[in-house]
This record gives structure tokens, C-alpha cells and sequence, in this order.
């Protein structure tokens, strides 16, 4: 997974669009979104392209860690992919966070307790 801190949240999201670009293929019968999770421990963002097709296994593909862990930085850096893609954005451990300028959830989905 690319590792390169580019401190501009406009160069990141093209970074990873060029980098889904690489894995996507128009005109299969696939489903394709973006994943993207709180790594905590770590303190970062990884974003992962994950590919659905029929009869096959789904794929993970690893695209880019964000290194600057902060909200305001990602959510500009999503509103950029949102401008430039379709794709469905999912979000992986940011229960009861908030988008710091809506102060809407990030992700609605609980986590599993053991």
C-alpha cells in the first residue's frame, strides 16, 4: 500500500482515483466501491478498493494510507472523490464520529462486540 504523504487533500483523492482506475473495468457485470478505515492504533486513514463479482471471490485491493489523521482533512479529501466519482463510499470504525463542518455521523453502523 502506497505510503506517500502528499499534505494536499485535492492531490490525495486524485492519487487514489488514479489508483481505482488501475482496477476498474467498465462493462463487467461487478460491484465496486471504496472502503475506507480508521486505522487507530496507527493513527491513519487506508483507503481499499473492493471488487464483487458473480461466482467469484471479492478483492481488496489496498490503494493509499492517509497519514495526516485528521477529520477536516479527510472529509475534504472525500468531498473531492465524491465530485469525481460515482462510487460508494463505505466507512470502517468511525462509530459516533462527525464530519467536523455537519456534524452528521460518519458512519451509521455499529461495531460487533465480542
Amino acid at each position: 500500500m502506497e505510503e506517500i504523504h502528499l499534505n494536499n487533500s485535492v492531490q490525495e483523492a486524485h492519487y487514489i482515483l488514479k489508483q481505482v482506475k488501475k482496477y476498474f473495468k467498465p462493462g463487467i457485470k461487478a460491484r465496486y466501491y471504496i472502503l475506507v478505515v480508521n486505522d487507530r492504533f496507527d493513527h491513519t486513514f487506508n483507503f481499499f478498493f473492493n471488487i464483487f463479482k458473480p461466482k467469484h471471490f471479492s478483492r481488496s485491493i489496498p490503494l493509499h494510507r492517509i497519514k495526516c489523521y485528521s477529520l477536516d482533512y479527510l472529509e475534504n479529501l472525500i468531498k473531492e472523490l465524491q465530485q469525481e466519482t460515482q462510487l460508494t463510499i463505505n466507512f470502517v470504525l468511525f462509530e459516533n464520529q462527525r464530519w467536523p463542518s455537519t456534524n452528521q455521523l460518519i458512519s451509521y453502523k455499529r461495531s460487533v462486540k465480542d
